[in-house]
């Protein structure tokens, strides 16, 4: 099973950043997961949430302020705001990384898709992985090539759709698995990879236990991404 790092090795780091993402990669994760947004000023930068409340007590949205302004905020250990770019060169180093494109308006994908074209050398490009949430999204990047596309669908029900259109990974909710639904997905021809933890289980998102670790394993699910590297690492190799 692919352990992701969601958000980096969230676990243990701040949320987003490259100490989190290379600690990550020390503790063998398969990918490591960031969020995309663009700054005011049209610049890419890596942060989950819309507003700035969570991470750093101010009450603006990222995309109202430049990429100088938020990069002038620092969290509560210290953390920056990390660059979409900073992301990118881990790919150049030849390892995979999964971007969660949490805007997705034309420009926002243009956006994407420059940095790319740019700065990743056309072998190296499958490791990135594009997590899209609208079939728009899917679409666009099919058209162009040469990354591996990753559906980040909110129900099963659109599953079979945004894998027609160019998504090899479907990712799933861990509240949605069955085997069977992970078996037909699989019949399709697509990779299954799942988000841990959220509602109902009880877990934050991207956390995980022996038990539900161990229930996806059975179902087949060929990846998961999760916050804690080190420690789905030593409950999988326990499950061997």
């Amino acid at each position: 099973m692919k352990v992701i790092a969601h958000r980096g090795n969230s676990a243990h780091y701040p949320e987003n950043t490259p100490a989190g993402w290379d600690s990550a990669f020390a503790h063998r994760a398969h990918a490591i997961e960031a969020d995309i947004r663009f700054s005011a000023d049209g610049v890419g930068i890596c942060a989950h949430d819309p507003a700035l409340q969570r991470l750093f007590k101010r009450d603006e949205r990222t995309a109202e302020l430049s990429y100088a302004e938020l990069a002038s905020l620092a969290g509560a250990q210290g953390e920056t705001i990390s660059l979409y770019t900073d992301v990118l060169a881990y790919v150049r180093k030849g390892q995979s990384v999964v971007l969660d494109l949490k805007e997705e308006s034309p420009a926002a994908l243009e956006g994407v898709w420059q940095a790319i074209d740019q700065r990743v050398p056309h072998d190296r490009r499958p490791l990135i992985v594009v997590g899209c949430h609208s079939l728009a999204a899917v679409e666009y990047f099919a058209a162009r090539g040469g990354v591996t596309i990753l559906g980040l669908i909110p129900t099963p029900d659109v599953a079979a759709e945004v894998f027609q259109a160019g998504a090899t990974t479907i990712r799933l909710w861990e509240r949605d698995v069955t085997s069977l639904l992970v078996e037909q997905l699989q019949a399709l021809g697509a990779q299954v990879w799942v988000t841990t933890g959220g509602e109902p289980t009880g877990r934050r998102v991207g956390d995980t236990d022996q038990q539900s670790l161990a229930a996806l394993h059975r179902a087949g699910v060929e990846g998961v991404l999760v916050n804690d590297v080190p420690l789905v690492n030593t409950l999988l190799e326990a499950l061997q």
